[in-house]
């Protein structure tokens, strides 16, 4: 059991635990009093994380788990699936997970694909809120890491606060993408909320990017961020707009919380696209004010949604997996 920094300080003050528990502790490594996180559902589990045989990752006892969180708009096959046909397109992180006994855990987030008929989250806080007794056991008793793109990097962040408030070890490294950090004010978000627009503006790509939230007639909302155009087709809209409606709300109206908590402690690796309408380096940057430990941040070749392209997607995944490497061989 990894204790949290709290309970060290607490051990080594000797300000809540009892003689007895100081005692155990030190004589069996642990802590009795500890909070326990009983295992999900296997049904639960699978609806959160359908694409794990897909993957071929799964492990009964992994050395370690990747847990993944997907974009607005997407799926968690972002991460566990590799194609088929014509389209396939091997995945560096799958290849590295397979070698290496780790486990992709990608996340489905409600309402999409098999859990169309589950209701859509109301906010980053409270998807993270259920997501936790799904994923706190594993937490408990395997190390990992943490994957996010674009509105995944909020989701994930809710989620690592909600885990520390719970006493749950950290991850031993974090690679986030092509999202501002999530205590950027209102004013200097780079789109508009989606419950102020029509179905047009919703869709539409105006003539300009917009650097700050400024009243504009005509918006740059899902085509600035680099949306496929095959979604806005007759056969697909209808089906993904509801999806896209619901998961823009997640970051329209996030509410940053945290302020004044300590930073992390675990490595961050930041990723921006060079060719993002919306987010800049300037704004992906601001996630090392999350971390008190090492920092970096890369350029990738590609979109908002380089996700879709397979050279970006790629040298993305390639470079996730590589820092793995590195962190598995600090274990060592």
């Amino acid at each position: 059991m990894t204790l949290t920094e709290t309970q060290i300080r607490n051990i080594n003050l000797i300000e809540d635990w009892t003689e007895s528990r100081i005692r155990r502790y030190f004589e069996t490594g642990v802590d009795a009093a500890a909070p326990t996180f009983p295992p999900p559902e296997a049904e639960v589990f699978r609806t959160w994380f359908p694409g794990l045989p897909l993957s071929r990752t799964a492990s009964e006892k992994p050395a370690l788990l990747v847990l993944c969180f997907p974009s607005a708009g997407t799926s968690e096959d972002t991460y566990t699936s590799e194609g088929t046909g014509v389209r396939r397109a091997p995945s560096p992180l799958l290849d590295w997970c397979r070698a290496n006994n780790a486990e992709c855990l990608a996340v489905q987030p409600p309402g999409r694909n098999l859990r169309s008929k589950h209701a859509f989250a109301d906010s980053a806080a409270s998807l993270a809120k259920e997501l936790l007794p799904v994923v706190a056991s594993r937490l408990a008793s395997t190390p990992y890491v943490i994957v996010g793109h674009s509105l995944g990097t909020w989701l994930a962040f809710e989620l690592l606060s909600a885990a520390r408030d719970a006493g749950l070890p950290l991850p031993l490294h974090a690679s986030l993408s092509a999202l501002c950090a999530p205590d950027i004010p209102f004013d200097q978000r780079p789109w508009r909320q989606q419950r102020t627009l029509g179905e047009e503006d919703f869709k539409a790509r105006g003539s300009m990017v917009l650097p700050l939230c400024v009243p504009s007639r005509v918006q740059e909302e899902c085509r600035g961020w680099s949306v496929s155009e095959i979604l806005f087709t007759p056969a697909l809209w209808p089906t993904y707009q509801p999806i896209m409606r619901a998961d823009f709300r997640l970051f329209d109206e996030y509410e940053f919380t945290r302020a004044g908590e300590a930073p992390f402690d675990f490595p961050i690796h930041a990723y921006w696209g060079t060719g993002d309408l919306r987010i800049k380096q300037w704004m992906v940057e601001g996630w090392q004010r999350f971390t008190s430990g090492s920092f970096a941040c890369t350029p990738i070749d590609g979109n908002h949604l380089w996700i879709q392209d397979k050279a970006a997607k790629q040298a993305w995944l390639a470079s996730i997996a590589k820092d793995l490497e590195g962190v598995m061989g600090s274990r060592a």
